[in-house]
C-alpha cells in the first residue's frame, strides 16, 4: 500500500470516528453522551432502556442509518453520561436537549426508544411537539407506572426504597414475603432479584426512579397533541411482557388514528432484538 493510499486510509478512520463520538452539554459536572451515525436526511434520535447503554440498540442503528442521520444517546446514570445526585426537571431537560439540536442544526426528528427510554421520547415530544414527526416506542416507560414505583417514588416510600438498594439482605427477605403473600408475580420476583443483583445496579435504579421522577409525561397533553398534529405514534409491546401491561398501555392513551399497535409474542427484554425489522418498515410507513 503507497503513502498516499495509507494516509487516505488514515483520514477517513478518523472523519468517521469524529462523526460517531460526540458529547454535549458538559457543565455542572454532567456530560450527555450520544453517538452519530448516519448520512440521511432525515434525523432519528434514541433513547434506551434501563441498565443499558447506547450499544444495545446497536441493530437499530443498523438497519436505519442509510436513510437518517441517527443520534443515539447513553440516559444519565448510564453507559458515558453522567449528573449529580439531583431531579432532572423538565425545564432542564428542555433547555439541554435544546441546545442539542442548535449544536446539530437539527429542525425536525423522529423518536423511538425502548423502556426507561420512553419516558423520555415522551417527555421530548411533549416539550417539542412541533418539532417531532414520528414517535415508536418499544416496551415503553412512562405511561403505566405500577405500584410499586408509585411506592419507591413517594415521599415516606423512597426513604425505604433507598435502604433497600443499600441493605440488598433485607431487600431479598423482603422480595420473599412479597412472593410468599402473593403480592406479586414469581416472574416478576425473579426480574427484581436479577436486575437489582449488583451494587451498581441498585444504585443506578434509585437514581433512575428517584431523578427521573419528574419527566413522567403528562398524558393528556400528549394525547391532545397526538390528535391536534396527527403525529405517528407506534407502540411495540410483547404479549409475554410483565413490566409493561398491554391493557394498561391502550387504557392510557388516546384512540387516535395516529396510535398504532404492535404486538409480538415477546418477554420484555427480547423486545430489542424482535422489533429490530419492525422499526424501519413503520418510519418507511411515516415517510415524513
Amino acid at each position: 500500500m503507497s503513502i498516499f493510499r495509507r494516509f487516505y486510509y488514515f483520514c477517513n478512520i478518523l472523519v468517521k470516528f469524529l462523526n460517531q463520538v460526540s458529547n454535549i452539554n458538559k457543565s455542572m459536572d454532567q456530560e450527555l453522551f450520544y453517538e452519530k451515525n448516519g448520512e440521511g436526511e432525515k434525523t432519528l434520535i434514541f433513547f434506551h432502556g434501563f441498565g443499558q447503554n447506547h450499544k444495545i440498540l446497536s441493530p437499530w442503528v443498523e438497519l436505519t442509518n442509510k436513510q437518517y442521520t441517527i443520534y443515539n444517546f447513553d440516559l444519565y446514570y448510564h453507559g458515558n453520561s453522567s449528573r449529580p445526585d439531583i431531579i432532572l426537571s423538565p425545564e432542564e431537560w428542555k433547555s439541554l436537549f435544546a441546545n442539542f439540536l442548535k449544536e446539530n442544526n437539527i429542525d425536525h426528528f423522529h423518536l423511538a426508544a425502548f423502556s426507561l427510554g420512553g419516558r423520555f421520547a415522551l417527555t421530548t415530544y411533549q416539550l417539542f411537539p412541533e418539532h417531532t414527526r414520528s414517535i415508536t416506542l418499544v416496551a415503553p416507560d412512562g405511561i403505566y407506572e405500577n405500584f410499586w414505583y408509585l411506592l419507591a417514588v413517594s415521599k415516606g416510600g423512597n426513604k425505604l426504597f433507598k435502604y433497600f438498594m443499600l441493605h440488598p439482605t433485607v431487600f431479598n427477605r423482603f422480595l420473599k414475603l412479597v412472593e410468599k403473600l402473593k403480592l406479586t408475580s414469581s416472574q416478576m420476583i425473579r426480574f427484581a432479584q436479577k436486575e437489582l443483583f449488583t451494587k451498581e445496579n441498585r444504585k443506578r435504579v434509585y437514581r433512575s426512579w428517584t431523578y427521573f421522577r419528574p419527566l413522567q409525561p403528562k398524558l393528556n397533553l400528549i394525547n391532545d397533541l397526538i390528535k391536534s398534529k396527527k403525529t405517528p405514534i407506534h407502540l411495540i409491546l410483547g404479549s409475554k411482557d410483565l413490566l409493561v401491561p398491554i391493557d394498561k398501555i391502550k387504557s392510557k392513551m388516546d384512540k387516535s388514528e395516529s396510535v398504532y399497535y404492535h404486538i409480538l409474542p415477546l418477554k420484555h427484554h427480547q423486545l430489542i432484538d424482535g422489533a429490530k425489522t419492525l422499526i424501519p418498515s413503520l418510519l418507511e410507513e411515516v415517510n415524513l
